[in-house]
């Protein structure tokens, strides 16, 4: 133990250290060379299987060496087939670097939120436990028979003479209640800590996104991080969340806390039935998709600023209006995240495996591994959990950009034509045509809108040329059609092509003597 406490007093402090200049690494890393990050993880992870095939065969493990390796193959071929999803997965993710390095502040408001609510989690843990050691002893329930084997030593055994607990603890009514709402308390305040992050995210990433609009240009903008761009406001996106939007949070964390309690009963009532395992495979999916479209919709919360229920069915609208897919796309930017988080942290781990193993074997021996294994194990986990912090930040600026997008295009309007450029290449839809033919509904590349021209009108008093006004065309320089299809709206389906001739009413005529004459009586 000494030699643990040795070790650990050398290496934990430098991991902490590490942890924090590898999380500004990490976002670095992922904003210039998204594309080599993710090469990174791909190779790493492909590596990293044949490497541990190649234990187990020499270990003597061949059958389970043969089916890693087959795991192996199967995922680099995955990954080829993906290969396109992958490479626009790189620029989202630098694209996301570069929102948040603009927003630094959300890394401060983020590490706030979570301790804050462990705070909250700590005191809702304590009240749990506290309630369910309110009550008293008293003999078992499954008690049948007892045989005395001495003056203060007994056998309890139940109705099929199995040997019981003589003695349980009862927990009182109240206490057992308080317990229960507890419990939901915690559940709650976890998933309510998380969206409130989300939320604040998505708030200050969604005013440093339209800023170049309220700049003045509204049909697109400089590229990401111009200076026509200003980082947006955490504290009024706190205030936001905190004030006027908490009930449309509070209710978002209930449903996420509803949704995960679903699976984890399901994951449990599958390990032991197989109707229920066959249930788990169809609702796991479906639970994860309505999981996921509850983040979408707290995002579309914080943008709009409408209430929970109405920004939901807005946003469900955007989405299935542009063909734009959601659930297909967003493992990937988390699976990459998630696996280059672990093989830094892996890495990290295994160079204080080593130096801490040759630093003890020379006093301990083969008790060296054991001290080492633990040393490493506890770098791991500091700097697994601080890299996987970015990594969640990361993964929230990305699904609000996505929702940005999706609102940009809805509005048919272009804030950031690089933006619009990644997310076009999103898959589309397959789409069965009345007749019964499939068509593929890709996005549809987004063009700025040109100006929309009014409709012809024909000249109240037809003169040679027309008559046309300081600033306006002459007549007949319109089209005799409606607004161009593609511009800011399409009013072909509404309007006809032309505004039908306006009679022509001649001036009424002058009166006697001149406007400025007086009257006569007999013209009164």
């Amino acid at each position: 133990m000494n030699a643990f406490k040795k070790q650990a007093a050398i290496w934990l402090p430098i991991t902490a250290v590490l942890a924090i200049l590898g999380s500004s690494l990490y976002l670095l890393l992922f904003r210039r060379y998204a594309k080599m990050m993710v090469m990174a993880t791909i190779v790493g992870s492909v590596g990293f299987g044949v490497l541990f095939s190649i234990v187990c065969f020499a270990t003597g493990a061949v059958p389970f060496g043969i089916i890693l390796l087959i795991v192996t193959a199967l995922t680099a071929l995955f990954y080829w087939w993906i290969r396109a999803q992958l490479r626009m997965c790189a620029d989202l993710l630098a694209i996301a670097g570069r929102g948040l390095n603009e927003n630094l502040g959300l890394v401060p408001a983020a590490l706030g939120i979570k301790l804050a609510g462990l705070c909250v989690l700590v005191y809702g843990a304590a009240g749990f436990f506290a309630a369910l050691n309110i009550g008293h002893a008293g003999p078992s329930m499954g008690v049948a028979s007892h045989v005395d084997e001495g003056i203060e030593q007994r056998v309890c055994l139940d109705a099929a003479l199995n040997q019981v607990q003589c003695c349980a603890f009862y927990t009182k009514g109240w206490a057992g209640a308080y317990a229960f709402f507890a419990w939901c308390f915690v559940a709650w305040s976890a998933m309510l800590i998380m969206q409130v992050k989300l939320y604040t995210v998505a708030d200050t990433i969604s005013q440093w996104y339209f800023s170049a609009t309220s700049s003045g240009n509204s049909l697109s903008s400089a590229a990401v991080g111009s200076a026509a761009q200003t980082a947006g406001s955490v504290k009024q996106a706190l205030k936001h969340c905190l004030t006027s939007s908490f009930g449309s949070v509070a209710f978002a964390a209930a449903i996420l806390a509803l949704i995960r309690m679903l699976r984890r009963a399901m994951e449990r009532a599958a390990r032991n039935n197989i109707i229920c395992c066959i249930l788990n495979c169809f609702l796991q999916p479906l639970l994860a998709l309505a999981e996921k479209f509850t983040r979408f919709a707290t995002i579309a919360c914080a943008i709009t600023g409408q209430p929970f229920v109405p920004a939901a069915k807005a946003v469900f609208d955007t989405l299935k209006r542009n063909f734009l897919q959601t659930y297909s796309l967003w493992w990937v930017p988390d699976s990459v995240l998630q696996f280059a988080v672990t093989l830094m942290s892996l890495t990290w781990a295994g160079i204080v495996f080593f130096s801490s193993y040759g630093a003890a074997k020379g006093g301990l021996g083969q008790d060296a591994w054991g001290v080492a294994f633990g040393v490493a194990f506890c770098a791991f986990g500091i700097m697994f959990y601080t890299l996987l912090f970015v990594a969640g930040l990361l993964l929230d600026v990305v699904n609000t950009l996505y929702i940005c997008f999706a609102l940009d295009k809805d509005q048919r309007r272009v804030t950031h034509p690089e933006i619009h450029a990644i997310y076009n290449m999103v898959p589309g839809l397959a789409v069965q045509q009345p007749d019964g033919n499939i068509v593929y509904g890709a996005p549809e590349p987004h063009h700025a809108p040109s100006p929309a021209m009014p409709p012809a009108y024909p000249p109240a008093y037809p003169s040679a040329g027309g008559y046309a006004p300081a600033g306006y065309p002459a007549s007949g320089a319109y089209p005799g059609s409606s607004y161009p299809a593609g511009g800011a709206a399409d009013y072909s389906s509404t309007y006809p092509p032309a505004y039908p001739p306006a009679p022509v009413v001649q001036p009424p005529p002058p009166p006697v003597g001149g406007y400025g004459a007086v009257p006569s009586k007999d013209q009164m």
